[in-house]
């Protein structure tokens, strides 16, 4: 609810009616669930993160016509897998099988963020993408997956019709915990568009990010640098150089997923 202003100013041309405000944070399980119960059953619903960034809008309208078209003949549930251009340590991977039609492939396992080896394996296999988050289904197929596989999600919402004793009792749960890695019909459709969540620093240089004004390389290769004073580096390839308010951090743009593991031993 603390979003609803916010909300209505960026998107004024959607009816404040058709704006759902969640009493709390539940993880994205019952907003999913909240959401689709307030529409047709033979709905196709499409499950978009507000905070990622996909420049080529017209190649990601025609990924969507695919999957829409797809499940207009096929009953399932539909992610978005983008094609992998690093080992990404941040995002969840999915795992496909066999081609069924064009970009439509079927699912074979979610995998959950993986060390850098691994993901360095999985972009060697050639068979693993992104998980984008976003998904798309038929609503009735929805509504009777999450019966099967989260009741206790899905049924506090037909026992009150209060929206807020109803969020008392529903789980705080992803809808990939609760859903995605459990039913029966999951595809992809491998994505031809560019994506960024823009979770870490070396995605602002994929997303088209400039080097700061006062920034000299010299000798030096792929080099992405944000930072507030002048900075040169000399004989350098592959890095990454960005100054915050509470530090710098130089790093091997291979070597961003070691962040966190560098952050505990300083704070």
């Amino acid at each position: 609810r603390n979003y609803k202003e916010k909300t209505l100013a960026e998107v004024p041309e959607i009816p404040k009616e058709n704006i759902l405000l969640e009493p709390s944070k539940k993880n994205t399980a019952p907003a999913c669930t909240y959401a689709c119960l307030q529409l047709h059953k033979d709905e196709i619903i499409f499950i978009v993160p507000a905070d990622h960034f996909i420049p080529q809008i017209e190649e990601f309208w025609s990924g969507v016509e695919v999957a829409e078209k797809f499940l207009q003949t096929h009953q399932g549930i539909v992610t978005f897998g983008i094609v992998p251009t690093r080992p990404e340590t941040n995002y969840g991977y999915i795992e496909v099988s066999q081609q069924i039609e064009g970009d439509i492939f079927k699912v074979q396992r979610f995998h959950e963020k993986p060390d850098c080896k691994t993901a360095l394996n999985y972009i060697e296999k050639g068979s693993y993408l992104w998980n984008s988050g976003m998904f798309m289904y038929k609503n009735n197929y929805f509504i009777e997956q999450m019966k099967r596989h989260a009741p206790q999600v899905i049924q506090p919402f037909f026992m009150h019709s209060d929206i807020e004793k109803t969020y008392d009792l529903v789980p705080s749960i992803s809808i990939d915990y609760a859903l995605m890695e459990k039913a029966e019909q999951m595809y992809t459709v491998k994505a031809r568009f560019i994506w960024s969540d823009v979770g870490n620093f070396l995605s602002l240089k994929e997303l088209g990010m400039k080097n700061s004004k006062d920034a000299v390389t010299i000798d030096s290769e792929n080099v992405f640098i944000n930072t507030t004073k002048p900075t040169i580096v000399i004989g350098m390839s592959d890095v990454v150089i960005v100054e915050t308010q509470n530090g710098i951090l130089v790093s091997k743009m291979q070597g961003l997923e070691k962040i966190r593991d560098a952050l505990r031993k300083i704070t």
